[in-house]
């Protein structure tokens, strides 16, 4: 067996595997010619920077303490909104709570073993910061898309601003972003200093989704150039001095769907007489976070008033799916189910409502959210199995090739697969993945249910190897 000394992960952000095929030539060929999990799943919510966390430590939100994109903190409810997305929201986690991630990363555990690690991120400046957010203490090397001020390692912004050019700008689709990326991957990344592990995250096709919408020109132009940047990629691996040692992942973290109806969900709760907001402002004693699923944090944890925000959001039509202590919340599904137990979890969590209708272009998919984008553009978040599905295939020296492995995968595989091919400790909450041959164990499908009135809702997950995966949720 060839011994793995280099691994390459390139990230869609946003990629359905259902869209890829003639829309992304490069990467399809890639599919079918290596091993391909195709039904790998993201975590709960699905949304970038805890999918990003979960991703970088190989473990669910429970853990790694990123539980939303935006949170407020218990015990810390008048403080400012959490936006994972700003860096310097993140950096006051340290101080407010002690830590910004609460499980050790894959850049950790690398460096711990005398390892490299090397990020090129072209997302916001919070999500470059969890990919490896201890990347200073471990003397590795991240670089975002938005240049010095927005990442932890701003020494390397000169070498790349010299050797590619200047920074592009962010127009949507995010073509120049995707050229550019293209040109530091292959010039700087993948040069003569490669890292043990390099790890490559596009933009796209997750920003065209969200404002084009998902069946729009501007989301084809953006599949293609993405498409584009990992043959970019493939090349350079494939001409590169590691290229018989080099294993390379393509993937995705989340899925998207189409967006159908805009609710204020705010200005409906305080129709109803709740006095919830977003931000702290006088008279406020719920706080709401949204898109297509959120959050419901009450100031103080009255349990009475946590039973009526929950009977209140299974009376509403628009709400697909309800977490909450079902002792306290009769129809309820526990946050445990979908592992939101960290201390900074909110008592209440809710998914709005979706199924798999085709929407614009045909594209099964389509559900109501709270806002964020513009009504029809994309969304994701929830338990739809469109937004639940990933892209997840591995080529690598002497693995399975040409092969469609239908037994669950996740992101929290990813990390302790990594470290397993580079013969480390695996840690971390998933599984190693059977790159070489095929699992003899069957998955085991559940599922959870639990209704109030005329409101039900269900749960699939399934479970294999000792390890649990979300399948998908919504309303019955």
């Amino acid at each position: 067996m060839t011994k793995v000394d280099k691994v390459v992960i390139v990230v869609f952000d946003g990629l359905r595997p259902d869209m890829v095929a003639g829309r992304m030539p490069v990467l399809e060929a890639f599919l079918g010619q290596n091993l391909w999990f195709r039904n790998a799943r993201s975590v709960f919510p699905s949304l970038t920077r805890v999918c990003t966390t979960s991703v970088s430590t190989g473990a669910w939100p429970d853990r790694h303490g990123i539980v939303n994109n935006q949170f407020h903190l218990n015990g810390d409810l008048g403080g400012p909104l959490v936006d994972t997305g700003r860096m310097d929201r993140l950096l006051q986690l340290t101080e407010r709570a002690g830590a910004i991630v609460t499980a050790d990363s894959l850049g950790q555990r690398l460096a711990a073993a005398g390892r490299s690690m090397t990020a090129i991120h072209c997302g916001s400046a919070g999500s470059g910061l969890l990919v490896n957010h201890a990347v200073r203490e471990n003397g590795q090397r991240t670089f975002s898309i938005y240049g010095a001020e927005a990442t932890l390692t701003p020494e390397i912004v000169p070498e790349i601003l010299a050797t590619c050019g200047p920074l592009p700008g962010h127009d949507i689709p995010k073509l120049d972003v995707l050229a550019y990326t293209g040109r530091v991957a292959t010039s700087v990344a993948l040069a003569q200093d490669q890292a043990d592990v390099t790890l490559v995250w596009l933009p796209e096709p997750d920003t065209s989704f969200h404002f084009c919408g998902i069946h729009s020109e501007g989301t084809d132009q953006a599949m293609r150039a993405a498409d584009t940047a990992f043959g970019e990629i493939l090349d350079s691996v494939a001409t590169g001095l590691h290229a018989a040692s080099t294993a390379v992942i393509a993937m995705s973290d989340h899925g998207q769907i189409a967006t159908s109806e805009l609710i204020d969900l705010v200005g409906v709760l305080r129709a109803d007489g709740f006095k919830a907001g977003e931000t702290p402002e006088d008279g406020t004693d719920i706080f709401v976070t949204g898109g297509n699923m959120g959050e419901l944090r009450p100031m103080s944890r009255d349990p009475c008033l946590i039973v009526d925000l929950g009977r209140w959001l299974m009376q509403r039509e628009e709400i697909g799916m309800v977490f909450a202590d079902p002792t306290l919340v009769a129809g309820a599904l526990p946050p445990s189910a979908v592992h939101q137990t960290h201390s900074r979890s909110a008592p209440l969590l809710y998914v709005m409502r979706s199924d798999v209708t085709p929407g614009p272009g045909g594209i099964p998919g389509i559900g109501v959210y709270t806002g964020g984008v513009p009504l029809g553009g994309g969304m994701h978040g929830g338990l739809n199995r469109f937004e639940m599905n990933t892209v997840l295939s591995f080529a690598l020296p002497d693995g399975r090739r040409g092969e469609v492995d239908d037994a669950p995968a996740s992101l929290i595989d990813i990390a302790p697969t990594i470290l397993s091919l580079l013969g480390l400790t695996i840690g971390g909450d998933g599984r190693v993945l059977p790159l070489f041959e095929s699992e003899q164990e069957d998955a085991v499908v559940e599922t959870l249910r639990a209704s109030s009135g005329s409101f039900e809702q269900q749960l699939v997950r399934s479970r294999v190897a000792g390890q649990d995966y979300l399948i998908e949720g919504g309303r019955v």
